[in-house]
């Protein structure tokens, strides 16, 4: 990319677009828009916009067309390998656009920077919640529709790309369009699971369905991916549960435990039938079954989140994370080669381990990535690198290099990296291409 973005204060100065929000090139605002989660990627912009609308997207997006700069979205900035990060380019922070509009009958209306937590703040109290929502709550939703979206009740619902009504996209050319399956159905498709490819997502007005008030977790231990991704499938072919999720703990050197997770919901007296819903499972033992309010569970990770807050490691520690989504049949091979060469060191502090299935054909959205198989299977390293040790935090990054690769050559792909998983049409070309700034690293 070439040219020189002038310097300045406000949007007053010749050759800039009028804006309603700040465009800045304050240099705490450049700092902290060269970071994000994975706290190993630092590409400095040349300036970051507070947008007050999407027009403002549409406007800086239009003038980094025109003069040469990468302009990129950033939300949450929970990407790990500088997604949202522009060196030397334009980066939008849609933190500024976070609005949440009064819930209506089944849907709500929102602002792409918006966070869930506030979305379910905005639903709860109304009985109703979307169908699919991230464990995190602090990702943003536009971020989250740009990755696909992935949570415990996919298993019925699909991604969370799957359960949006409409959009508001700023295309690459900076054109401001409002699409749905009939309305543009080709930017619609487009953008759900592309990374940005094709677009800035500002709005979303998102499916909502009826909850209940209360939440009861299953914790199941098990000594094998094995057995538990066995039961995991046949919860999910069944339909007992409405969330479905996995975790593998490592103590020591590669000794394992893995937990199956599950939660059906319930308005109080009519309690579930704990021996029904655990009929047949071929656990080692149950760990705990737990009865909280229903948005106590969905905000489960909050605790957690604060306790490494706590300790530094939430902000200030490398996470060097890899999501990928295996074949079905492929998938308890995989895993259990993988975790054997792993110690509770290659996890890390606060690190952890996700697995749970989807049936393939829930992950209806066309660019939303998934396996070569009807079981797609979730496998995510959710790794943190201590401070001052590079020749570990190097061992990570080769490792989940390796893991995408043989992930990939099994019929599986990628999850939340480059758009790698699927071609471009040549019928959205005409949407263009927000390009990062980058090449993402492995």
């Amino acid at each position: 990319m070439t040219g020189v973005l002038p310097r300045f204060e406000s949007s007053s100065r010749p050759g800039l677009p009028p804006l309603r929000g700040v465009l800045s090139t304050r240099e705490s605002d450049l700092v902290a828009a060269a970071r994000d989660f994975g706290n190993r990627v630092h590409l400095r912009p040349v300036a970051v916009l507070y947008p007050a609308d999407a027009e403002d997207v549409a406007a800086i997006v239009r003038f980094g067309r025109e003069n040469g700069f990468a302009v990129v979205p950033r939300g949450a900035a929970c990407s790990v390998d500088g997604q949202a990060q522009a060196s030397d380019g334009i980066v939008i922070d849609l933190s500024s656009l976070r609005g949440v509009g009064e819930p209506g009958p089944g849907l709500v209306r929102v602002d792409g920077g918006a966070r869930w937590s506030a979305v379910l703040d905005a639903t709860l109290p109304r009985g109703q919640a979307p169908l699919v929502v991230p464990d995190y709550l602090g990702l943003s939703v536009g971020g989250t529709l740009s990755v696909g979206g992935i949570g415990g009740t996919s298993h019925r619902h699909g991604s969370i790309a799957d359960n949006v009504l409409e959009l508001e996209v700023v295309t690459a050319n900076g054109d401001l369009l409002t699409c749905s399956p009939v309305r543009h159905p080709g930017l619609f498709d487009a953008v759900r699971g592309s990374l940005g490819r094709y677009g800035i997502i500002t709005g979303a007005t998102i499916a909502l369905t009826g909850t209940r008030s209360s939440a009861r977790t299953y914790r199941l231990v098990y000594h094998d991916p094995a057995a538990l991704l066995a039961d995991q499938q046949r919860l999910v072919h069944e339909g007992r549960f409405e969330h479905v999720e996995g975790h593998a703990h490592c103590s020591g050197e590669s000794d394992w435990r893995f937990v199956l997770e599950a939660m059906q919901s319930f308005d109080v007296p009519h309690e579930p039938d704990d021996t029904a819903l655990l009929a047949g499972l071929t656990h080692h033992h149950v760990d705990r079954i737990e009865t909280t309010s229903y948005h106590a569970f969905l905000n489960r990770v909050a605790p957690f989140e604060a306790r490494l807050r706590a300790l530094g490691s939430w902000q200030h520690h490398p996470h060097p994370r890899c999501n990928v989504l295996l074949p079905g049949r492929r998938a308890a091979t995989l895993i259990t080669e993988t975790l054997a060469g792993l110690t509770e060191e290659d996890i890390g502090l606060g690190g952890s381990v996700l697995l749970y299935p989807i049936p393939t054909a829930r992950l209806a959205a066309p660019n939303v990535p998934k396996a070569r198989d009807a079981m797609t299977v979730v496998f995510g390293l959710q790794r943190t690198a201590p401070p001052g040790r590079p020749e570990l935090l190097d061992r990570m990054v080769r490792d989940n290099l390796a893991l995408r690769t043989r992930g990939r050559e099994a019929g599986g792909a990628d999850y939340a990296y480059a758009a790698t998983h699927c071609g471009a049409p040549d019928a959205h070309e005409p949407f263009g291409r927000m390009a990062p700034s980058h090449s993402p690293r492995p």
